[in-house]
């Protein structure tokens, strides 16, 4: 490697940078964007970056990098985070384990097939993107919607005509959701078709 390549890995690892954009090693090197650009793809041809998209990286000399970690930077600089199936299955809410990686995003849909895994995004009104944090296990740190808020994501989603998403297949008698909480997010999106869903199969949601 040349040693603007090996000054910049080191840079990286220094910096705790796992994912990161180009623009992000300007600012931290200083170098221009072109020499930026060519030091990047020297250390990706390397294998010791990974690029997802155009512009972002992942450094894989961690190891551990999560591709959930990748998934704010997929639709910047619009937000999102991980939801539907991936936030549900992460909670232990249902069995199954999805393929891709899904999130939601005030952006517009978009599929991302990258080396380090596929990635479905949905699109969300901006009004409704709320009821998510950061979590963090370790080094990992990436936004995730809590139980309740991903849930209802997802019966928003599967309600629109001709969604592609499918209702969530309860295994046990009961969701293990905070009912309260659900109430009170569902109210928040002003859909009427999901209230009546969760009227219709979630009886104690609204006191019935």
């Amino acid at each position: 490697m040349k040693q603007t390549a090996v000054n910049l890995i080191k840079l990286l690892q220094d910096h705790n940078m796992r994912v990161f954009t180009t623009p992000d090693v300007v600012t931290l090197s200083k170098l221009t964007p072109n020499t930026a650009s060519q030091a990047l793809r020297r250390l990706a041809s390397q294998r010791l970056l990974v690029s997802v998209k155009r512009g972002v990286w992942v450094n894989t000399v961690w190891g551990d990098v999560n591709p959930f970690e990748v998934v704010p930077y997929l639709r910047s600089p619009w937000p999102a985070y991980i939801s539907l199936y991936s936030a549900l299955a992460e909670y232990g809410i249902i069995a199954e384990i999805p393929h891709a990686i899904y999130a939601v995003t005030s952006a517009p849909s978009a599929v991302y097939q990258t080396s380090i895994g596929s990635f479905r995004f949905h699109h969300l009104p901006a009004h409704l993107m709320w009821g998510y944090e950061m979590k963090r296990a370790g080094r990992t740190n990436y936004p995730m919607a809590d139980r309740e808020k991903a849930f209802l994501d997802l019966i928003y989603l599967a309600l629109i005509p001709r969604s592609p998403l499918q209702f969530p297949y309860k295994r046990t008698r009961r969701w293990p959701l905070d009912l309260k909480k659900l109430r009170s997010y569902a109210l928040q999106f002003k859909y009427k078709p999901l209230k009546d869903y969760l009227r219709r199969n979630m009886p104690g949601v609204f006191g019935q």
